[in-house]
C-alpha cells in the first residue's frame, strides 16, 4: 500500500511521540515519609544521579527519588527500633542498565538529631543546612556542603571535587586522593584536610581558637586570610616552594628552623587559632585578603 506524504509525516510524528512517551514513562518519582528515632542514622548508597540533603522539622525522614529506568530500584529498610534507615539503589536481577539508566536522583529532608551517611560512585552530593553528623563519600561526584553549624562533617573522595562554604563551629575531616578541596568561611574546633595530589584552597579567618591542618603530597595549598585573622601559622614543604604575602610577627621559639623558600612561621594578632600547612613537593602560598 502506497502512503502519500501527509500520511507518512503523520506516522513519523506519531512514532516520535511514542518514543518520547516511552522515555517519559520510564521516569518514576516516588515519595515516602519514614519514622526515625532521635539519634538515628540514615545510610544512602547510590551510583549515579544526584543526592540532595536538607534539614527539616518534625521526626520523620522525607524521601523523594526519581528512577529513570525500569531496570533499577531503591530498597528501603528500617530497623525495628527505628534507629537505622537504609536507602540503596541497585539493578534488578538479570538487568544490566547503562550508566544513564542506572541513575537515581534523591532529595532527602533530615530531621534534627539524625545523622546521615551518603556513598556514591559518580552522583554529586549536596548538603544544605544539615546540622547533624554528616558522612559523605564519592569517587567522582562533586561534594558540596554549605550553611552548616555546630556539626561534624566527614568527607572522602577519590577524584571528586569538594566544596565547603559557610560552615561554622563544626569539626571537619576531609580526605581526598586527587580532588580539589575548596573551603570558604569554614571554622571549627578542628579542621583537617589531607590530599595526595589535589589542590587545597582556604579563604576565611580561621576563627574559634581551633586547629586547622591542611596537608597535601604534591598538590598546591592556597590560603587567603583577612587582616583580622588571629592565627599561629606554620608552613613547610620538603621540596616545594613556599610563599608568604601575609603580615606575620616573628615567633621567639619555633619547633623547626625556617628555611628561605621552604618554610616560615609567625603569628597574627593574638594567634588564638593554630594554622598548619604542609606539603611534600607542592607549592604553598599565603596571602592577605
Amino acid at each position: 500500500m502506497k502512503l502519500n506524504s501527509a500520511t507518512r509525516a503523520l506516522l513519523v510524528t506519531a512514532a516520535s511521540a511514542g518514543v518520547c512517551l516511552s522515555a517519559y514513562a520510564a521516569d518514576t518519582r516516588k515519595e515516602a515519609k519514614i519514622d526515625i528515632a532521635v539519634g538515628g542514622t540514615v545510610n544512602i548508597v547510590n551510583g549515579g544521579g544526584s543526592v540532595a540533603l536538607h534539614s527539616g522539622p518534625g521526626h520523620q525522614l522525607l524521601v523523594s527519588y526519581t528512577v529513570h529506568s525500569a531496570k533499577v530500584e531503591v530498597d528501603q529498610n528500617t530497623s525495628a527500633n527505628r534507629q537505622r534507615v537504609e536507602l540503596v539503589t541497585h539493578a534488578l536481577p538479570g538487568e544490566k542498565p547503562t550508566a544513564e539508566e542506572a541513575k537515581v536522583d534523591y532529595d532527602v529532608t533530615i530531621p534534627a538529631g539524625v545523622s546521615v551517611n551518603v556513598s556514591t560512585t559518580s552522583a554529586p552530593i549536596t548538603a544544605d543546612g544539615v546540622n547533624s553528623e554528616i558522612g559523605l563519600s564519592s569517587e567522582t561526584g562533586q561534594i558540596t556542603v554549605h550553611n552548616i553549624a555546630k556539626s561534624h562533617v566527614h568527607v572522602r573522595s577519590v577524584t571528586a571535587p569538594i566544596s565547603l562554604k559557610d560552615v561554622s563551629m563544626t569539626r571537619v575531616d576531609i580526605q581526598s586522593a586527587g580532588g580539589t578541596v575548596q573551603l570558604s568561611n569554614v571554622t571549627g574546633q578542628r579542621v583537617t584536610v589531607g590530599t595526595t595530589s589535589g589542590n587545597i584552597e582556604y579563604q576565611g579567618d580561621c576563627s574559634g581558637g581551633g586547629d586547622y591542618i591542611l596537608t597535601t603530597h604534591n598538590g598546591a595549598i592556597d590560603v587567603t586570610l583577612p587582616a583580622t585573622a588571629s592565627v599561629d601559622l606554620t608552613a613547610r614543604s620538603t621540596t616545594g616552594q613556599v610563599e608568604n604575602a601575609f603580615p606575620l610577627q616573628a615567633k621567639s621559639h619555633n619547633s623547626f628552623v625556617p628555611q628561605q623558600g621552604r618554610s616560615f612561621a609567625g603569628t597574627s594578632n593574638s594567634g588564638s587559632s593554630s594554622l598548619e600547612l604542609q606539603s611534600f613537593s607542592g607549592r604553598i602560598r599565603v596571602k592577605k585578603q
